[in-house]
C-alpha cells in the first residue's frame, strides 16, 4: 500500500522504505499457501491432460470399430450422395431419382400483413396436426392477435414441426404460408380452426400445396420414401437425394417405367486404408499419452549436498501419484499383452509389426519415452492384406473373446467413468479432480484471509509511522523555535 501522507517529510526518516521492507518480510507468510495452491493447480492441469489423452484413445478405438474394419469407399454421384457406415458391404447398385420429396404447404391470402382478421370478441383456437406426429400444434389467438404477422409469430413461438412466414405478393395481397418441416406424406398437415367466424373462414380456406414423397428406382424397382435422406434401403448406407435424374432420350411409352430415367451406379468397395490410418493414430495417441505421463511424473532426485527439503521445482505435478502409476501399468499391460484367442498366427501387436521401443540406453542417455510403440509399416501392410479378419479380432475380439479394445474399455470406464451405464459411474480421474478443486478452493480462501491480515498489519504500521513522523516533526519545529528565541536574547 503506497503512503499518501508524505511519510518522512517531517522527520527526514525513510519510513516508506521501512514499510516496503516490512511488507516484503511479512508476505513470506503467504509462501506455503501459494505453494500449495500452485501444487493443486498443477495437479488439476495434469489430470486434465491425462483425461484428454485417454479420451482421444477411446475415440480412436471407437472409430476403429465403427469405421475402420467396416471401412468401405463409395462412388461419387451427381443425383445423390451416398455415405457408408457400419454394416455397409461391398456391392454395386443401379439408381435413378424419379422425384424428390417436398414439404406440405398451406397458404392464406389477406389484404394486409398487420390488420386484424377477427370481427368478434371471441378467441380463436388453431390446431395443426401432422400425419407423422401424434402431438398436434395448438395456439390460441385473442381478437387482437389475428393479423397474418401475429398468427405467424404465435405459431413459430411453439418451435414445432411447422414454420410460418408472411410473404408480400403485392401492396394489396399478402400470404401466410405454413410449411411442414417434414417432407413427404409424413409431413402432411391438417388444420382445424374454431372461434371467431371470420378467422375460421379465412384459415379454413387455406390453399394446399400437397407434399410429395421421394421416388427412386433401385435396381429397376420403384421405391418410395417420405424424406430425401434415406437410410433404411441399403444396409449401412445413407442416401441423400440431390436432384431428379435426367430423362432417357430413347425412352418410349411402351418401355418399362424404370427406363425413363438415366441411372447411375452406386459402387461400394472395400477400403483398408482407413484401418491402417486409424491403427497409426492408435499408436500415435498411445505414445502421446506416455509423453504426457512422462511430463506429469518427472522426478529429479534431491542434491545430497543441499540442505533444502523443498521438492525440486522441475518435478512433475503427479510424480508420486499411485493412481496414475496403476493406470499406466494397466495400459502398458494391455498394449503389450497376448490375445491367444484372436488368431492362430496374430495374437499380439508385435505380430502385425507394432512393437514396444527400447533403445538399450539408461538414465539421461535414453532417448524418447520408455515403452513407446513403433510401427513396421511393411509388416502391418502385409497383415492387413493377408489376414484382415485376424487383425480385426486382435483389436475388437472374436466370438465373445475380448480384444485390445475390450480390455481398454474396462480401463477407460474405471478412470474416465461410464456415463452410458444406468448408474452413471464416475471415474477415478473425475473423483480426484473434484477433491483437488475443493482443496484449491479452500486454499484460495486461506490466501485471501492471510492477505487481509497482512494489509491490516501494514495499515497499523503505517499509522504508527505517521504518528512517529509527526511527533519528530513537532520536536524539530520546537527545537527550531527555541534556537531562534535564544539567538534573540544574545
Amino acid at each position: 500500500m503506497a503512503s499518501t501522507n508524505f511519510l518522512g517529510v517531517g522527520s527526514g526518516l525513510p519510513f516508506d522504505q521501512w514499510l516496503a521492507d516490512e511488507r516484503k518480510g511479512i508476505t513470506q507468510k503467504l509462501n506455503p499457501y501459494l505453494q500449495k495452491q500452485s501444487t493443486y493447480k498443477g495437479q488439476i492441469s495434469a489430470w486434465g491432460s491425462i483425461s484428454s489423452a485417454l479420451s482421444t484413445m477411446k475415440d480412436n478405438l471407437g472409430k476403429l470399430e465403427d469405421e475402420g474394419f467396416n471401412g468401405v469407399s463409395v462412388s461419387d454421384n451427381k443425383t445423390f450422395k451416398a455415405t457408408a457406415g457400419s454394416g455397409a458391404i461391398p456391392n454395386s447398385y443401379s439408381i435413378a431419382v424419379k422425384q424428390l420429396a417436398t414439404a406440405h404447404q398451406l397458404s392464406v391470402s389477406h389484404g394486409s400483413r398487420d390488420k386484424q382478421i377477427a370481427t368478434s370478441a371471441r378467441d380463436t383456437t388453431v390446431k395443426i396436426s401432422l400425419e407423422g406426429s401424434d402431438k398436434p400444434l395448438e395456439v390460441t389467438l385473442k381478437p387482437d392477435e389475428t393479423s397474418l404477422e401475429q398468427i405467424a409469430k404465435k405459431i413459430n413461438a411453439q418451435k414445432s414441426d411447422v414454420v410460418a412466414e408472411v410473404i408480400t405478393v403485392s401492396d394489396t395481397e399478402h400470404k401466410l404460408v405454413l410449411t411442414s418441416k417434414k417432407t413427404g406424406d409424413a409431413g402432411k398437415m391438417t388444420m382445424e380452426v374454431s372461434g371467431d367466424g371470420e378467422v375460421e373462414k379465412k384459415l379454413s380456406g387455406a390453399v394446399s400445396d400437397e407434399p410429395k414423397n421421394a421416388e427412386i428406382f433401385l435396381n429397376g424397382k420403384l421405391v418410395t420414401r417420405s424424406s430425401n435422406t434415406i437410410s433404411d434401403l441399403i444396409g449401412g448406407v445413407t442416401l441423400e437425394l440431390r436432384e431428379v435424374s435426367e430423362k432417357n432420350p430413347d425412352f418410349k411409352p411402351s418401355d418399362p417405367p424404370e427406363k425413363e430415367y438415366k441411372t447411375e451406379s452406386l459402387t461400394i468397395t472395400e477400403d483398408t486404408s482407413k484401418v491402417k490410418t486409424l491403427i497409426e493414430e492408435f499408436v500415435k495417441n498411445y505414445n502421446s499419452y506416455l509423453s504426457t505421463v512422462a511430463s506429469a511424473t518427472k522426478y529429479t532426485a534431491p542434491d545430497r549436498e543441499s540442505q533444502s527439503t523443498t521438492p525440486d521445482s522441475t518435478n512433475g505435478a503427479l510424480f508420486s501419484d499411485g493412481s496414475l502409476r496403476r493406470l499406466t501399468t494397466q495400459l502398458k499391460s494391455t498394449v503389450g499383452g497376448n490375445y491367444p484367442d484372436a488368431d492362430a498366427v496374430i495374437q499380439s501387436l508385435g505380430s502385425i509389426g507394432i512393437n514396444v521401443k527400447f533403445d538399450g540406453k539408461v538414465g539421461d542417455e535414453r532417448g524418447g519415452v520408455l515403452g513407446e510403440l513403433s510401427i513396421d509399416t511393411k509388416k502391418l501392410d502385409a497383415a492387413l492384406k493377408d489376414n484382415p479378419k485376424a487383425v480385426e479380432a486382435l483389436f475388437l475380439g472374436k466370438d465373445g473373446e475380448e480384444g485390445i479394445k475390450d480390455r481398454m474399455e474396462g480401463i477407460f470406464n474405471t478412470y474416465l467413468g461410464d456415463k452410458s451405464s444406468v448408474t452413471k459411474k464416475e471415474g477415478v480421474i473425475e473423483t480426484a479432480l473434484e477433491t483437488l478443486r475443493e482443496q484449491e478452493k479452500r486454499i484460495g480462501k486461506q490466501i485471501t484471509a492471510v492477505e487481509a491480515r497482512i494489509e491490516e498489519t501494514m495499515l497499523r504500521r503505517e499509522k504508527e509511522y505517521q504518528r512517529l513522523d509527526k511527533a519528530m516533526s513537532d520536536m524539530n519545529n520546537m527545537q527550531s523555535q527555541l534556537q531562534s528565541s535564544l539567538a534573540g536574547l544574545i
